[in-house]
């Protein structure tokens, strides 16, 4: 119920952008569903873009048209939903897609992305994501490569790119 309010309060001056921080978190399946119909039927209604910040690639996949993909503060992939979930290219992206559970494989673990993230305030040389890549090369721990788009609207950070 605060979640509804929080949200009614947000949209009641109709503005042209709501941006919602992990808005489902300690939620259950019920009230999440619930708490996102609300936001897409308002959001439809008003024609209020949103920005959604989450670490729920499922909350994601039913909610969003296009997709960024952050890591140690900068978008290293983005584009359509369909671009980046049917074809993530960057191996952080791959990393997120490879921790999710599969129903139809038989696994005893799943695979976590190994290492820990870099300490914001003291980022490496290069690619942020090196030392945790399985990819890396020198060239990606020397270089700090750009958004470069691979197809469409699909851009991704990485030397590697698929």
């Amino acid at each position: 119920m605060k979640q509804r309010v929080v949200i009614a309060i947000a949209l009641a001056c109709n503005p042209e952008l709501l941006i919602a921080d992990e808005p489902t978190t300690a939620l259950d399946v019920t009230i999440q569903a619930q708490v996102l119909d609300l936001i897409k039927d308002l959001r439809n209604k008003r024609g209020t873009s949103l920005i959604l910040i989450t670490h729920d690639l499922g909350v994601v996949a039913d909610t969003c048209d296009k997709v960024a993909v952050v890591y140690a503060g900068e978008i290293v992939e983005m584009g359509s939903l369909e671009e980046v979930y049917d074809h993530p290219t960057h191996p952080y992206t791959q990393g997120l897609f490879g921790a999710i559970p599969d129903m139809y494989k038989d696994v005893a673990r799943l695979s976590p992305i190994e290492g820990l993230p870099p300490n914001p305030t003291q980022l490496p040389e290069g690619c942020y994501f090196a030392a945790r890549c399985p990819h890396a090369t020198d060239e990606c721990r020397a270089k700090h490569c750009q958004l470069e788009n691979i197809t469409g609207t699909h851009y991704v950070r990485c030397l590697k790119k698929g």
